[in-house]
């Protein structure tokens, strides 16, 4: 398995476990008060949002070929590392 297979496979794992996340913090905001309901929405939207960009930089790496992933691998980088903030 090359490297960008690898960081492409471990992208797609860690968007699930974002979804996951979210789908915990929306039980939750489904349980909470108007309060910490707010909270809990506010939390989802940034998770949304941080699914968003790992998604758009997962698409540029998967139809990216090997010259092109040279160039893309910082940013893939960086996008996977705020991810994995996000989850934990």
């Amino acid at each position: 398995m090359n490297s960008q297979t690898e960081h492409i496979e471990k992208m797609k794992a860690k968007l699930d476990l974002l979804d996951a996340k979210i789908d915990q913090y929306k039980a939750k905001e489904n349980e909470a008060q108007a309060e910490a309901k707010i909270e809990y929405q506010n939390k989802i939207d940034d998770l949304k949002n941080e699914r968003y960009e790992a998604k758009e930089w997962l698409t540029k790496v998967s139809d990216a070929s090997e010259d092109a992933w040279d160039s893309l691998k910082d940013g893939f980088q960086d996008a996977y590392e705020k991810m994995k903030r996000a989850i934990s």
